[in-house]
Order: structure tokens, then sequence, then C-alpha cells
């Protein structure tokens, strides 16, 4: 139950592109600062809130172990939510679908989504729409960008744009993390065996 509204010429429009253009680079200048990931994941959740004028929005990762979706960061959530709240990631939660497709997911009416289970989370905040991107790194599915809305509210195409390249920022500064952490361990084993020899060495 995919919903998207056209774009429009209007000024108001345009001042919100406008909004998201400068949204995105605040994004992505926070992550060429190379500052640690909670704090990273903490400002692009409130960025994300400004830029689409939403009350909720949260960020999932994926968790192979227990196959669900993990609250990693969040805005509006009650306290002690983010980092605990979990969700299914199979085809009949909206987050998961969006996970499993790698495609958006919008829902304008909760009330009247019956092809989902959705998760009693939401209407102990009031959620009435929502709409998530995946978050991807390396071609492959990280996790799940949401936003979620306590009134009733269509998303448009522009809106899940932004959405999209909020989700590729976060997407690739992760896989740089990773790659830094791979190479940072790579060159420590590499240390270590350099010392290894060193000592064997002096030993013979």
């Amino acid at each position: 139950m995919t919903k998207r509204n056209g774009r429009s010429g209007d000024p108001s429009e345009i001042d919100k592109l406008r909004r998201h253009v400068r949204i995105l680079f605040d994004l992505a200048r926070i992550a060429g600062q190379h500052v640690d990931a909670a704090h990273f994941l903490g400002q692009a959740v409130i960025q994300v809130a400004r830029a689409l004028e939403v009350d909720h929005v949260k960020l999932l990762r994926y968790r192979p172990k227990s196959a669900d979706l993990l609250m990693e960061a969040g805005l509006g959530w009650k306290e002690g939510v983010v980092g605990a709240a979990n969700f299914p990631s199979d085809m009949r939660s909206p987050a998961g679908r969006a996970f499993r497709t790698a495609e958006p997911v919008c829902l304008t009416d909760l009330a009247d989504s019956p092809e989902f289970v959705l998760s009693p989370m939401l209407a102990e905040h009031g959620i009435a729409s929502l709409a998530n991107v995946p978050i991807l790194m390396n071609g492959a599915a990280w996790g799940v960008l949401e936003v979620d809305s306590s009134t009733p509210r269509e998303f448009s195409e522009d809106s899940l744009a932004f959405l999209g390249a909020a989700a590729a920022i976060i997407g690739a500064t992760f896989a740089r993390e990773v790659a830094a952490r791979g190479e940072a361990t790579a060159l420590a084993e590499a240390a270590a065996q350099a010392q290894y020899r060193e000592v064997l060495l002096r030993e013979l």
C-alpha cells in the first residue's frame, strides 16, 4: 500500500526542496567530520526530522542473529525505547518490507493497512502515517530509515527522494567506517606478525 504525491511548482514546495538540499549538505558535512557513530546517528535523525517536519524518526539496524531490526537511533520516542525496541524484518512489517525489497514503503493511514502487522509501539505513540527507505551498504541492505507522523499525512515523491538521499549518506558513512576498521585491524595484525618475527630473530 504505497502512495506518492506528484511534485508541485508552488513557492512552498520550492522552499521545502531548498531546505532538503541544505539539510543534506549539513548531514554530509557531519559525516565527513569522522565523528563517532552514535553522535553521527543522533545528528542524522535530528536532521531528517527537520527536513520532513515530523515528530518521530527512527534508524533501524538489521541483526542477523535475531533476524530483527533494532532501533539504533531515534527522535521523539519515549525513554528507554531507543536502543531497545526491535521490529520484525519480514514482509508483514513496513520496515521489514523496505529492508527485504530494498524499496521505499509509505503508509498514509496505518489504521487502514490490513496487509501489515503493525508494532504496538506505533499505536502507543499515536503514529498515524509513516514512510521508510532501506539503508544500503556496499549494495546490501544494512537497515532502514523511517519517519513517523502522529498526524495523518501523505509523503511526496520529493520527501521520499530526500529520505533516500539521507539513507545513502548514512550507508556510505558506515561503509567507510567498516572499511577503516578493517584496514586498522589488518595493520595491527601485520604489526603483531612483524613483532613476532623480530622476537624469533632475536632468539635465534
